[in-house]
């Protein structure tokens, strides 16, 4: 699901960054949106936004976090010097410093960031007399505490997607209001998301009649927000892991089936059905070692598939 929310932030982010820093960064003007795959790993920090703010031109760096992340600190300084060095080879920033500033947008309380600053004291030194090695300062906004109000005055349809997470957003009246701003094909991303986030919401607060009044309301948006890259996502993931809960289930099954039959056999059987992904597959498996007349007829079949 993690994922999920990543590509629903990003969509709106990328639509509209100067939005997001309106709302996390106030009097920040976003002067260039970077790609984010850091050149070299695998990392990918969620928004890389050039600004400028007080006549100071650095880069930003919010991360938006829907569930906890007891390291979420750590993985900020992490993108701080990894961005930090990628911009520093950069041949238009060689002359100029490179400053950056870190902060963590927490979509539900469930996150729990760690509170600023990230402190790391030398290591070897007596107790209690330990030296101060790194301190690590961000910034936490915490969206279920930012009152349905700001988010409205601000008059960005970017961040409307928010609203049933805020404080005081998640009822009827504003989500109805969300949606009201949100019509037609242009917005149906935007109105995807933000039936997901009441969704979650509503759920969270056990309130089921909002719940099957939130079903209603998507019935008569059905064919706008199904047509939504964002729906399809959800879509994807749900179907991915019924296929992964039906491979899970099939390797199940061959493994009881040597259990029951060739003991001897299980640990093989556990092996070889690990390195299986095709449920087809795992189903023919089942059915040849179901047939099996002897321990060594079904250790070929077994040792086959390893090969």
């Amino acid at each position: 699901m993690e994922k999920i929310w990543d590509n629903s932030l990003n969509t709106l982010i990328n639509r509209h960054p100067q939005a997001f820093l309106d709302l996390l960064l106030p009097g920040a003007m976003c002067l260039h949106h970077h790609r984010t795959k850091l050149s070299g790993t695998q990392r990918q920090p969620d928004a890389v936004l050039e600004v400028q703010r007080y006549d100071e031109t650095f880069l930003f760096n919010p991360e938006f976090q829907s569930s906890h992340d007891k390291k979420m600190a750590e993985r900020l300084l992490l993108y701080h010097m990894l961005l930090w060095g990628e911009f520093q080879r950069k041949e238009e920033y060689k002359k100029k410093e490179v400053a950056i500033r870190s902060s963590v947008l927490a979509l539900f309380d469930r996150a729990k960031i760690p509170a600023s600053p990230l402190l790391w004291t030398q290591p070897g030194d007596p107790p209690g007399q330990q030296t101060e090695r790194i301190r690590f300062s961000y910034e936490v906004i915490e969206l279920w505490k930012i009152r349905c109000e700001v988010l409205l005055n601000l008059g960005h349809l970017a961040l409307y997607p928010l609203l049933p997470l805020t404080d005081g957003g998640a009822t009827r009246e504003i989500i109805m209001i969300m949606f009201d701003h949100l019509p037609g094909e242009q917005y149906r991303d935007f109105a995807a998301i933000g039936f997901a986030f009441a969704t979650i919401r509503f759920q969270t607060l056990k309130r089921d009649s909002d719940l099957e009044w939130l079903q209603e309301r998507f019935c008569r948006m059905n064919d706008i927000i199904r047509e939504s890259p964002f729906y399809q996502w959800i879509l994807e993931e749900g179907e991915a892991k019924e296929k992964a809960k039906s491979i899970a289930q099939a390797r199940q099954t061959v493994v009881e089936i040597i259990q029951e039959r060739f003991p001897a056999l299980a640990q093989l059987a556990e092996d070889v059905v690990a390195t299986i992904d095709n449920l087809a597959q795992l189903v023919r498996l089942s059915a040849k070692l179901g047939g099996a007349h002897s321990a060594e007829q079904a250790h070929k079949i077994l040792t086959e598939l390893a090969q």
